[in-house]
């Protein structure tokens, strides 16, 4: 057996080998994975700076929101100071940063959204300045004014407005403020608002104010009139042009409206939109509300038909504002539309001349008038004679001129009208003034006229004389109305010859009926009797009712001590005290006939009707009156 001493070769050729570390698998295993992370960094640091780039708003605070408020409205003229700036003017998506001054001018409104989503709508005239607008604080100093503060009740910020040394603070959602130099006027809408009143650091006064409540705050007061407070009245409020606009506001970012929940319900279906921009002369306006409810629409009463209503309105070129109202006793509701029209406005330019034998001729051009049937020449004595109610003359639609002959002497006012298919003004001219003649003429003319009427059965007897310093060569008129001082031209009348001193009117209805005669002149009257009235009793009556339905007028009578052999005439005018032939008659011939109907007529606009028995070419017993507005 061979042994080994431990100093041998052998003993030292297997005594253990470890190798260097950056010759084994875990070496190059580390390295993997530092190479990894290296690259990794390598890529967010680059990708970063490339997202980056160009988009940091602060340069320390990346990502932080802006705090500025931002112009959503405007219409008329709204100006913004900024620090040691001058005024400039601002537009909606104007970007209002922390303690710029703004303020709007006449007949101006402006509408500022906050960062925490509150919104200020300002009235004319109203000064402010945002002095805080984070998410914590909101401060508003109001110095002239009226602001109506719409807060936003889902904010974290303490809505504050200050006016000197009066704050008021937000508990709620909607209140407005009228502030000027001494006297801050607030009405709260909803919830609640608190008011305080300072001397320097220190509260002298505080009170809360309820909503549906106005208070009145003047710090030179004695401390318990600082604030005083009344009830206010929702009609009240609805009547006021700014709190119906902000009502209307709110309603479009379907709001909670506090105390305007309680106003009647007024719903606009058409049109869709309270502004809006159309190519038409006319809209239809439809909507519902409470079927006890009146209903007006710029200042007309519109039919209730169990709670909805429709009608056509006519625009005029340019902005059409349109107010409809509803109301039940004291509580009301009013929306308003706002309608542009870009139809092109239709124009009669009229001009005139005038020759020595008292002959006015007149010629005018048209724009934009494209479906006028014929032209109405129309001559008052006064501005703006309108027809049917002036004398006029008729021409076609292709004649645009006309002669007025033999005028006496005076002053006149010419007007062409563009009567439509429905027999209606499209549009009138400006008036053409003239004097014909010596007008003082017509004044100088002295002398008088006695009248006297007597009653016999159905007819009325006049007699008149004249003083002897009277021009009686030309002839008379005497003229009938059943109100007093009928004239000629605009009521009924004959035509009687110079020797004539008497008159017999026919066939008169029951009421009571007023004559004069005149002297003429060139067919004018010149100089008038005294006013003589007479009273017709009824021999037979006829009692006339009617009724407005959608697009239609219908009337029904009945007869009483009345022959009727040759049926009826139905009259109908546009003002009151109707009597054959009116504007214009239906003649119905039947004598059983006890209805009539009428259609075409001017959406909205008031009729006047009466029925008479017909006497062939005149009018026997006449009906009541009775007045019906068409739908």
């Amino acid at each position: 057996m061979k042994t080994y001493s431990s100093g041998s070769q052998y003993s030292r050729s297997r005594s253990y080998y470890k190798k260097p570390f950056r010759k084994t698998k875990g070496f190059y295993i580390l390295l993997v994975i530092v190479l990894i992370v290296a690259g990794f960094i390598y890529w967010s640091i680059t990708n970063t700076d490339q997202e980056n780039n160009g988009d940091q708003k602060y340069s320390d605070q990346n990502g932080a929101p802006i705090m500025a408020a931002k112009v959503t409205f405007v219409d008329g003229e709204l100006k913004l100071k900024a620090k040691d700036e001058p005024w400039q003017e601002i537009a909606a998506d104007y970007q209002v940063q922390l303690n710029d001054e703004i303020k709007t001018g006449a007949d101006s409104k402006a509408i500022i959204e906050l960062p925490d989503k509150s919104i200020i709508r300002i009235a004319k005239n109203t000064e402010l300045k945002i002095t805080q607008m984070g998410m914590a604080d909101v401060m508003i100093e109001q110095t002239s004014g009226t602001v109506f503060h719409r807060v936003n009740d889902k904010s974290t910020a303490i809505y504050r407005v200050k006016n000197g040394d009066i704050e008021m603070t937000a508990l709620g959602t909607a209140f407005n403020v009228l502030a000027s130099s001494q006297l801050t006027y607030l009405t709260v809408t909803e919830n609640k608002v608190k008011v305080k009143i300072f001397d320097g650091e220190d509260i002298v006064n505080m009170r809360t104010i309820e909503s549906g409540t106005k208070a009145t705050i003047n710090s030179t007061q004695d401390l318990d009139e600082m604030i005083k407070t009344t009830e206010t009245s929702l009609g009240d409020l609805i009547d006021d042009d700014w709190y119906a606009w902000n009502l209307q506001k709110d309603r479009d970012k379907e709001f909670f409206l506090g105390i305007f929940e309680q106003a009647v319900k007024l719903v606009i279906s058409d049109p869709a939109n309270s502004e809006m921009t159309v190519d038409e002369d006319k809209i239809t306006i439809k909507g519902h509300t409470d079927p006890g409810a009146e209903i007006f629409m710029s200042g007309h009463e519109l039919d209730n038909n169990n709670g909805t209503f429709e009608t056509e309105y006519l625009l005029g070129p340019g902005e059409n504002e349109i107010e409809i109202m509803v109301k039940i006793g004291k509580n009301k509701n009013k929306k308003t539309l706002l309608i542009t029209s870009t139809k092109e406005k239709m124009v009669i330019d009229l001009s005139g001349e005038i020759d020595d034998d008292n002959k006015v001729t007149l010629t005018w051009e048209t724009e934009n008038i494209d479906d006028t049937q014929e032209f109405k020449i129309l001559k008052g004595s006064s501005e703006s004679p309108t027809y049917p109610d002036a004398p006029y003359h008729s021409v076609d639609n292709k004649t645009f001129t006309d002669s007025w002959t033999s005028l006496a002497d005076g002053e006149y006012f010419f007007r062409v009208c563009a009567l439509s298919s429905e027999s209606k003004c499209l549009t009138y001219s400006e008036d053409y003034e003239v004097t014909v003649g010596n007008p003082e003429q017509k004044d100088s003319v002295s002398g008088t006229m006695d009248l006297s009427v007597a009653l016999n059965n159905d007819q009325v007897n006049l007699n008149w004389s004249t003083s002897t310093d009277l021009n009686t060569s030309e002839g008379f008129k005497t003229v009938i109305s059943q109100t007093e001082n009928p004239a000629f031209p605009g009521n009924s009348y004959h035509t009687l010859t110079s020797n004539e001193r008497s008159d017999i009117w026919k066939n008169m209805a029951p009421g009571t009926y007023h004559f004069r005669v005149c002297l003429l002149k060139n067919n004018q009257c010149i100089i008038y009797s005294n006013d003589a009235t007479i009273e017709a009793k009824p021999a037979g009556s006829i009692q006339l009712l009617g009724s407005a339905q959608k697009g239609r007028i219908d009337l029904t009578w009945e007869i009483s001590g009345l022959e009727i052999d040759k049926g009826f005439k139905v009259i109908m005018a546009e003002q009151s005290g109707v009597i054959f032939p009116g504007k214009t008659h239906h003649l119905i011939t039947t004598a059983a006939a006890r209805a009539d109907s009428w259609v075409n007529l001017e959406t909205g606009k008031t009729y006047y009707f009466k029925i008479c028995k017909n006497n062939g070419s005149s009018c026997g017993t006449y009906s009541n009156e009775v007045v019906v507005t068409f739908q």
